[in-house]
């Protein structure tokens, strides 16, 4: 029978989108999802999408396993549609094939659709690799579908086994919020959860549909990982003047004013970008000023004036690859030196910043020891007039989650620096 795949067309779009043309899932994911007006439909879009984007790389070996030449890119996106349906969406054979041979033929290339039936209908005949077969990056790379450049950085960095449980750790599915406290305790908060939540040491993990039930300006949704990188940068210290480099939306600003109660300036180099910083602030009733600023270029005013400065850098995002594997797939090896380049440069401005005596605290959403650990030597090395101040419970002294690992966090590092 006939089936209707105006769905698997809005999923090919979105696919393609990241693959082929280097977009970003998420953003294109919440404008395609207002074609779809049904709530099942929205959520099977999203599953088939995320869940082949997250086993892209593993397809692609089975598609080497089952073809003699690479598919051209659509048609290769259209069969590890399919491959998702048969091995991981509990979708009958014979359906996935016949929606997947219906998509080509959507897509105006029907003269392929006999190569993609049979695909299909051989993928039964491929099985993974199994520890010994193949080297010990590729089995990883293969079997939790991580790309390679990224397996061999994380072995390099944490060892095969530690590398491997970040690997094979499933993403956190709910979000994490926290109660906006000049409004609402975390107590008050967790009353209106009616006991759908699981508490953090900041907040609470809970269903996005629970969201929905609360009052916007009471909670803020703020990862796990976020809150404690906050609660790291004024672990045992009391600023009364903190600069926030590169703080767009500007939750951590946020965040930090309610712990402290200090003047913050909170800066972005994008206009929007600041523009969001406003809102915020606005719904949070927060005193936090948004400023337009290039972090790597010095401001003459600033010079020698703040408690604490906070650059939370940009970076690969490899903290993330578990919930937003489109990221990674933006993401090359030759890029991490171009992003180490500018993570230095905005460090070495923001050390004019700091007070005699002030705090300098560096973090990342990275997971890798060439944006966190490597970025700090350096900078100690040629800066004597710094030293270490540990934060968090490691021996390193250096706050680091790891997804997986830690449980509900995405990837991140903070390290805090103190001025002599």
């Amino acid at each position: 029978m006939a089936t209707d795949i105006s769905r698997e067309l809005i999923c090919f779009r979105l696919l393609r989108n990241v693959l082929v043309e280097k977009g970003y899932g998420a953003i294109s994911l919440s404008k395609q999802l207002n074609e779809i007006d049904s709530e099942s439909g929205k959520a099977y879009v999203s599953n088939l999408f995320y869940g082949t984007l997250e086993k892209n790389v593993q397809f692609d070996y089975v598609l080497s396993k089952l073809t003699q030449k690479k598919p051209k890119p659509s048609v290769g996106i259209a069969i590890k549609m399919g491959l998702y349906m048969l091995w991981y969406g509990n979708t009958p054979a014979y359906a996935a094939t016949d929606k997947t041979v219906r998509l080509v033929k959507a897509l105006g290339k029907e003269g392929v659709s006999g190569f993609v039936n049979a695909v299909l209908r051989n993928a039964s005949s491929v099985t993974l690799p199994k520890v010994g077969e193949v080297s010990n990056a590729d089995y990883l790379s293969i079997t939790y579908s991580v790309p390679l450049w990224i397996v061999k950085e994380l072995i390099s960095d944490y060892g095969y086994e530690t590398a491997e449980e970040i690997m094979k750790g499933e993403a956190e599915k709910r979000v994490h919020i926290r109660n906006n406290g000049r409004v609402i305790t975390k107590e008050g908060l967790k009353k209106k959860l009616n006991g759908e939540y699981e508490s953090t040491r900041y907040g609470f993990f809970v269903n996005y549909a629970t969201t929905k039930n609360l009052v916007p300006s009471e909670y803020t949704v703020q990862s796990y990982a976020s809150t404690v990188a906050v609660n790291a940068y004024v672990d045992g210290i009391s600023p009364n003047a903190i600069l926030d480099l590169c703080g767009a939306p500007g939750g951590k600003s946020i965040y930090l004013e309610e712990l402290t109660n200090a003047s913050i300036i909170c800066c972005d180099i994008h206009p929007h970008r600041v523009e969001l910083i406003e809102k915020y602030v606005k719904r949070m009733k927060s005193g936090v000023n948004a400023c337009l600023c290039d972090a790597r270029r010095i401001m003459p005013e600033w010079l020698d004036r703040f408690d604490l400065v906070v650059c939370d850098v940009p970076c690969s995002g490899s903290g993330d690859f578990k919930s937003k594997p489109d990221v990674m797939f933006n993401r090359t090896q030759t890029d991490i030196a171009k992003i180490v380049e500018s993570q230095n440069a905005i460090l070495n401005t923001a050390k004019m910043y700091v007070k005699r005596g002030g705090y300098l605290c560096y973090s990342t959403c990275s997971i890798f020891k060439k944006e966190n650990d490597n970025v700090i030597s350096e900078f100690l090395r040629n800066n004597d007039d710094f030293t270490k101040d540990a934060v968090g419970n490691s021996c390193d002294g250096f706050v680091r989650l790891l997804p997986a690992i830690n449980k509900g966090a995405d990837g991140f590092f903070v390290a805090r620096l103190k001025r002599k």
